[in-house]
């Protein structure tokens, strides 16, 4: 028998339960051409782990760039997929080190929760990639680079110029 009376049917816990589960999985990306048109785009060689890496070893005690990426693996479709941080280390191998500790930290024990919850919330479809550099100083030029094409989520740092616009919103 249809509702005659316009009335909403109450609303469940496990619809509030629901909408806040999505609510915290939601991510802002932004896709700002003016930004890669300025980027020094060089093409680089990466490389490609699972996180947490099934074998910490293979990841090279080298300087280099790091990025996280979302990927859900589903219908085959790997295009869809979402850039959420970019990074620089000294060591590849003792900066994953540090990622792979923030399973076992909680929200409250943490010194770096943004981290964290990209760790922990999309834990089994988290990409890590790398891409060595010859030096230090060549990872931060990199990463300042990526961070200013791309402006990933879980970067909260951003060039001078784009900061305060950023923070604004």
């Amino acid at each position: 028998m249809p509702n005659t009376n316009n009335q909403q049917p109450p609303i469940s816990n496990n619809f509030l339960v629901d909408l806040a589960a999505m609510k915290a999985h939601c991510v802002e990306m932004m896709f700002f051409p003016s930004a890669w048109g300025s980027a020094n785009n060089t093409n680089r060689a990466w490389l490609e782990e699972i996180f947490p890496p099934v074998d910490r070893q293979v990841i090279p005690k080298a300087p280099g760039v790091y990025v996280f990426v979302v990927e859900p693996g589903l219908f085959g479709f790997e295009k869809a997929s979402g850039l959420f941080y970019v990074g620089k280390a000294t060591s590849l191998f003792d900066r994953i080190k540090a990622y792979i500790d923030e399973l076992s930290k909680t929200l409250i024990t943490t010194a770096r929760p943004l981290v964290w919850r990209m760790i922990n919330q999309w834990n089994g479809h988290l990409k890590y990639y790398y891409t060595i550099t010859d030096s230090v100083t060549e990872a931060e030029i990199l990463e300042n680079e990526m961070i200013n094409a791309f402006r990933p989520y879980f970067n909260t740092q951003y060039d001078a110029e784009v900061s305060p616009f950023m923070r604004a919103f």
